[in-house]
């Protein structure tokens, strides 16, 4: 049964691998300078109450 089992997973696993998305600088550009602001201004309002 461990015979069928092993090579089936690693299939499985291939094919989740190879599935994965393709990351787009763009989108991952736009995502951090949103992050990076939102971090800023929670700083500045943090800064600002001590």
């Amino acid at each position: 049964m461990h015979i069928l089992i092993f090579p089936a997973g690693f299939i499985l696993w291939y094919l989740a691998y190879e599935a994965k998305p393709i990351i787009n600088d763009e989108v991952k550009l736009n995502w951090e300078e949103k992050n990076t602001s939102k971090r800023n201004k929670l700083l500045s309002i943090i800064n600002e109450r001590f």
